[in-house]
């Protein structure tokens, strides 16, 4: 815990690199899929730092998780957020080798005190009910479960104010 943890911009050039963190089959129990080749990252890193669609109606915010002093990425936040950016939409992922290391916490709490800065009020996550890790990061960023299951996956909102 005391590895200097950082949020950075995600990159195209990011892709072979995060191909590796997002290579263990583990990290989509709860999701589906599989792991993405570094093609596939290529391509999808195009679209996303974009930073929204053309119609400008949402704004993507996708951030790779950086430790150390060689700034190693161990995963990514990312928020999607309507124009009106008064909500967010937020997910993390670290790769299997970086977990129980306390990273995702860090990493949603430097992503909610970039929410708040931009002046975003309510944060919302879905999330397995069997998912029991991403339970307990969306509970120490201030979330609580609602009774709403979209996809199989239950809703939890954070409110800022």
């Amino acid at each position: 815990m005391t590895e200097t943890l950082a949020l950075r911009p995600l990159r195209v050039g990011d892709a072979a690199e995060m191909a590796v963190v997002l290579s263990h089959p583990d990290l989509y129990r709860y999701t589906g899929g599989e792991p993405p080749s570094e093609a596939d990252l290529n391509r999808l890193y195009g679209i996303q730092t974009r930073g929204g669609p053309a119609d400008q109606s949402e704004v993507w915010l996708n951030d790779i998780v950086i430790v150390g002093d060689a700034q190693r990425a161990v995963g990514f936040v990312q928020a999607t957020l309507p124009a009106d950016q008064r909500s967010a939409e937020i997910s993390w992922v670290i790769g299997r080798p970086w977990q129980r290391l306390g990273y995702a916490s860090r990493a949603a709490r430097l992503l909610i005190d970039g929410l708040r800065t931009r002046g975003v009020e309510q944060v919302i996550a879905h999330i397995h009910p069997d998912h029991e890790a991403s339970q307990r990061i969306a509970q120490g960023i201030g979330m609580k479960a609602s009774d709403v299951v979209v996809d199989g996956e239950a809703r939890w909102v954070g409110f800022f104010g």
